[in-house]
């Protein structure tokens, strides 16, 4: 599997798995933006968040080692 490929599969896993976690959290009955704890619930967005940065870093690296190199 070529490098790239492997970069769009991990992001499409990644996209989909963000918005399937923020659907689940928008059908809930709670309201989290009320709650005193309701930061706690949009915690687990930090890592998808991290994901999202380090591919758009990799893309950018990757694009200027192509401009280098050509």
């Amino acid at each position: 599997m070529r490098p790239a490929t492997l970069v769009n599969l991990v992001l499409a896993i990644n996209t989909l798995g963000f918005l399937g976690y923020l659907g689940w959290q928008a059908m809930r009955d709670d309201k989290i933006f009320y709650a005193q704890d309701g930061v706690l619930y949009l915690l687990p967005c930090i890592p998808f968040i991290f994901v999202f940065a380090y591919l758009v870093h990799a893309r950018r690296r990757a694009r200027e080692e192509a401009e280098e190199n050509s």
